[in-house]
């Protein structure tokens, strides 16, 4: 199926399915705005403030009222930021997308994660307010209850142009689901985000790793989740941020494979050719076309279209 999502190929992006280079998307709690400025120097791809779990219930019209003017006032630059609000079905959800949305000439952001996505009209019902109000922004899905993953297909089908990633929110669907919150017990869950993200040309975002002490635990899953096709990570610690990008670096070897391929490629005429005695063919060709863009963008290139 071919994806009708214009956001997926933003700013001259390549078609191939890579888009503008997110690796990280580190959480800064949105009542903490003395934290906002240093996420945004944290290194990172993305920041995501958060007015849900890490705000309070008797803290929220304060956090907001922080965010809304940090998003107003600060200089353009840095990382993307996004702002994950409350459930767009809840009172708060719904304050939170007002408070930043009117009388705004520009959300001030990328756009926002809207968590406990149990359906795409609730991404439909955000995209409409920010239509209303005539503002660019995108989209994230936070798939974590059993209902939303039951419907993510659905969701990264019919939430609309905005919608630009799926993330998995693994705390929240292991306790739904009954199950330790480890790899084995949710590695389905996980493999169906996967799943509707490529068919749809989304971003795929792995959960944090919440076992701060446990680097090793981190490094070993960071490769499983990589292997399984996420795209990206979120985190809740700016040191966990490098080997977020280190995990989802090419090797060097895939890097230079994958010139040799499309060498080969391109001096066949862009036909099917063989190399190392190996068929090369349209699939071939696009998995090395990704490896390149995302290696030269991890260096900060523009990458190969």
């Amino acid at each position: 199926m071919i994806p009708n999502n214009p956001i997926a190929q933003p700013n001259g992006a390549p078609t191939d399915g890579v888009r503008p280079l997110r690796r990280s998307y580190l959480f800064v709690p949105g009542s903490r705005p003395d934290r906002f400025a240093k996420a945004m120097e944290a290194g990172s791809d993305a920041v995501i403030i958060d007015l849900e779990d890490a705000v309070a219930p008797g803290e929220k019209d304060r956090a907001r009222t922080a965010v809304r003017d940090f998003l107003r006032q600060r200089a353009p630059g840095g990382p993307e930021l996004f702002v994950r609000v409350n459930a767009v079905r809840s009172r708060t959800g719904l304050a939170d997308l007002l408070a930043l949305t009117e009388g705004a000439a520009s959300l001030g952001c990328a756009g926002f994660l809207l968590p406990k996505a149990d359906a795409a009209s609730d991404l439909r019902l955000a995209a409409g307010l920010l239509d209303e109000q005539g503002l660019a922004g995108e989209l994230g899905a936070l798939i974590e209850s059993a209902e939303g993953l039951e419907n993510v297909m659905e969701i990264a089908a019919g939430s609309g142009p905005r919608l630009s990633f799926l993330m998995f929110g693994g705390a929240d669907l292991s306790a739904e689901l009954r199950v330790n919150l480890a790899w084995e017990p949710l590695v389905h869950a996980r493999a169906r985000i996967v799943h509707a993200a490529a068919r749809f040309a989304l971003d795929a975002v792995d959960m944090p790793w919440i076992f701060l002490d446990d680097e090793e635990g981190y490094r070993q899953e960071l490769v499983r989740s990589v292997a399984l096709g996420f795209t990206a990570r979120a985190a809740i610690h700016p040191k966990q941020v490098a080997a977020i990008h280190e995990s989802l670096m090419p090797p060097a070897e895939a890097v230079a494979r994958a010139e040799r391929v499309l060498a080969a490629f391109e001096a066949a005429g862009g036909g099917v050719c063989t190399l190392d005695g190996k068929l090369v063919e349209k699939p071939v060709v696009l998995t090395c076309r990704r490896i390149l863009a995302i290696a030269r963008r991890s260096q900060g290139g523009e990458g190969r279209r």
